[in-house]
């Protein structure tokens, strides 16, 4: 398939234009900082663009079969990237003809976290909270085929393939989840189509149910 990708120099979104390299996808990585992913790789083009920018999205759209969103806010403070951006992919898709968008939330919106997690939505992660349910609710409210994924705490862990994923709420696991697993249940997701217009809670397989099958640990 051919894939577009935003957020592409984040954690997320280089682990996305590996993985789906190496399942023999083509990419095009649409970022503000072309210089910062380096050398350029085969079935690999990289656009220079404002992800909140409806009209430069839909001229790079174009022939795509599906968009995946990862991007990140610069820090806990005041943001609106996620909203903006949102707005303008999904502006941009229904103008371009693309349904089918796969995007990054937070499992902090999980009101079944428990009194801390509320704590810290209130709190420390208030901005980043606000920004990631407007962009839900301009997603939710499209007319495109998305998926929402929203996992817990990010690492740097290795691709593992072994996590739990649940509809609408947290599944049993552990709070920890690398960003390598995350982009390889987007990748699954798109090829499987399990999870359409659903917000999907991950956790890591400590302890889980509902374990996706993938690669196996290494």
């Amino acid at each position: 398939m051919r894939l577009f990708v935003l957020g592409a120099t984040g954690g997320i979104g280089r682990q996305l234009l590996t993985q789906s390299l190496e399942r023999g996808h083509t990419v095009t990585a649409f970022v503000r900082s072309p210089q910062k992913l380096g050398a350029s790789r085969e079935r690999l083009t990289v656009l220079e663009g404002d992800p909140r920018s409806a009209t430069e999205l839909q001229a790079a759209l174009s022939g795509h079969d599906a968009v995946f969103s990862a991007l990140g806010p610069p820090g806990p403070g005041k943001t609106t990237i996620h909203r903006d951006a949102a707005r303008a992919t999904v502006t941009a898709m229904e103008s371009a003809g693309v349904r089918r968008l796969l995007i990054v939330s937070a499992a902090i919106l999980f009101d079944s976290q428990g009194f801390f997690f509320r704590l810290l939505r209130s709190t420390l992660l208030r901005n980043i909270a606000e920004d990631t349910e407007a962009m839900e609710r301009i997603v939710t409210a499209s007319r495109l085929d998305y998926t929402i994924a929203r996992p817990p705490r990010l690492t740097n862990g290795r691709l593992t393939g072994r996590y739990a994923v649940e509809d609408e709420r947290m599944p049993r696991g552990g709070p920890l989840v690398s960003r390598a697993d995350v982009a390889h249940f987007l990748l699954e997701e798109l090829e499987r189509n399990e999870h359409v217009r659903r917000m999907v809670g991950m956790a890591s397989a400590k302890g889980a149910r509902g374990l996706v099958p993938g690669v196996e640990p290494g």
